[in-house]
């Protein structure tokens, strides 16, 4: 479980970790595939990272996504994890994107969950987007998301739920003027590659 008091310390903990490993951001940008400059802004709480940059980063430095909010975290009860409503949420600098994980401190997890409040506004033509190994499921909780998805746009409602391959780029929007929120579910196998970086 992620202590509401040291969610806001993602940046200095991703510092920590980094240079106890004894790497430079240009080092970590490397192995992560993010941009030095991208890792700078997350170090100093100026960006949220996205899924993939989270997945990026615990691979990169070899912790579970837990160990980015907290390095002393404990691992999970071996037999499940809980997370309360009430409990800590990512911080929206730029307030534009929102992410909560939701089983953070399980290891050897085959899904990643994810609570996402997506940017509101339209989908990008030809901006980044983000892929990666395993599949995922959307689920719309709230509001109402654009899905560009390939060269699909898709728009999907309160209740809908999508499941693609994670090896399609994609990109997801909040529609209207409240922000959707979305449940995500990446289903990663053992042997699948870490998130590729967005296409340019």
């Amino acid at each position: 479980m992620l202590d509401v008091g040291k969610v806001d310390r993602l940046g200095p903990n991703l510092r920590e970790l980094r240079l106890a490993r004894a790497l430079t951001l240009d080092r970590l940008a490397g192995q992560s595939g993010l941009t030095r400059g991208y890792l700078s802004l997350v170090e100093r709480g100026l960006k949220t990272p996205s899924i993939s940059a989270l997945l990026r980063l615990a691979e990169a430095l070899g912790v579970n996504i837990a160990q980015l909010f907290d390095p002393d975290a404990a691992p999970a009860p071996s037999s499940y994890t809980l997370h309360r409503a009430g409990d800590a949420r990512l911080p929206q600098p730029d307030g534009t994107f929102g992410l909560v994980p939701l089983a953070p401190g399980r290891s050897r997890k085959m899904m990643e969950p994810f609570l996402m409040t997506p940017a509101a506004g339209p989908v990008a033509r030809s901006g980044p987007r983000w892929a990666h190994g395993g599949e995922e499921i959307l689920y719309v909780v709230a509001g109402r998301i654009a899905v560009k998805l390939g060269a699909e746009e898709l728009v999907m409602e309160r209740g809908d739920c999508l499941y693609f391959p994670g090896e399609i780029r994609h990109e997801v929007r909040s529609l209207g003027r409240a922000k959707a929120e979305v449940l995500v579910v990446i289903a990663l196998p053992p042997d699948a590659p870490v998130p590729e970086l967005p296409a340019t």
